[in-house]
């Protein structure tokens, strides 16, 4: 169940794109949106006189108020959604994060401007850190995605792990829809130190409460994020999901984190769990 949705913004129109999105979505399970602008911490040569940054402190509360206002007019009350809106000084990644869990946030909804070179940026942040540090689902949203109702979903797993936490989250958002759920495994060379033929969904199959789902094989191409983005624009996919977990030193000898790396090359929006 999700009651309290959490978006950060810049109030750029990155931002403004998933602030659209989440909107859509709290309006179809009558969520409560948390708006919150996380400002930037000054910082000040101790040599100046303290009326230089009571004058920055005040651009910037001016600056927020305004923003918010706009918010409001052009989007938010007109929308009819429940909304808060909230501001806070510090670093971006500890506020979301502290906001999270002060609040009982259910679900984190953030934009991203994807890769660009080595440039990783998430609303002046890093999406990896926000990716890898929630305990709540985080939803990403790139530039070019559009809400629309979910009648596909693909989650993509690396058949190793037990998956029923994750999936859980899963069949809470295929059941919204009704939407069809396909089970993704990118075939690599990884796969040949586990007994993939023989993996969680074929063993726990009776078990897994999913409607409408299929397991599908495919091989990787040049690597596993290309894979999938493939397979997602092939299938016109509305929703693609992945679950993160803290690996064993095994594990990490063979995988990436590619919950945090799909963050920044998803085309369709991202649903990252927790398994």
């Amino acid at each position: 169940m999700i009651n309290k949705i959490l978006v950060p913004t810049d109030f750029s129109e990155v931002a403004n794109n998933a602030l659209q999105y989440a909107i859509s979505l709290s309006l179809k399970i009558n969520a409560e949106i948390h708006l919150l602008y996380v400002k930037n911490v000054p910082l000040v040569d101790s040599s100046y006189p303290d009326t230089i940054y009571q004058s920055y402190m005040s651009e910037i509360d001016d600056y927020t108020t305004d923003r918010f206002a706009h918010l409001k007019n052009s989007t938010l009350e007109m929308s009819g959604v429940k909304y808060v809106t909230h501001s806070a000084f510090g670093f971006i990644n500890d506020e979301i994060q502290e906001f999270t869990n002060h609040n009982k946030i259910d679900l984190i909804i953030l934009g991203t401007t994807g890769a660009s070179g080595i440039q990783e940026v998430l609303i002046g942040s890093n999406a990896a850190s926000v990716v890898a540090k929630s305990e709540v689902p985080v939803l990403v949203i790139p530039p070019s995605a559009k809400f629309e109702e979910i009648k596909h979903i693909v989650y993509s797993s690396d058949f190793n792990e037990p998956e029923f936490p994750a999936l859980s989250r899963l069949a809470y958002f295929a059941d919204l829809y009704n939407a069809e759920i396909s089970i993704l495994h990118v075939k690599s060379e990884f796969d040949n130190y586990f007994d993939e033929e023989h993996n969680f969904f074929v063993k726990n199959k009776d078990q897994i409460a999913l409607n409408n789902w299929k397991i599908v094989k495919v091989e990787e191409i040049s690597n596993v994020i290309d894979s999938i983005n493939s397979y997602v624009e092939k299938e016109h996919t509305n929703l693609l999901v992945m679950a993160k977990h803290n690996r064993n030193f095994f594990d990490r000898l063979f995988h990436r984190s590619l919950s945090k790396q799909m963050a920044y090359h998803t085309k369709i929006p991202l649903l990252v769990l927790n398994k």
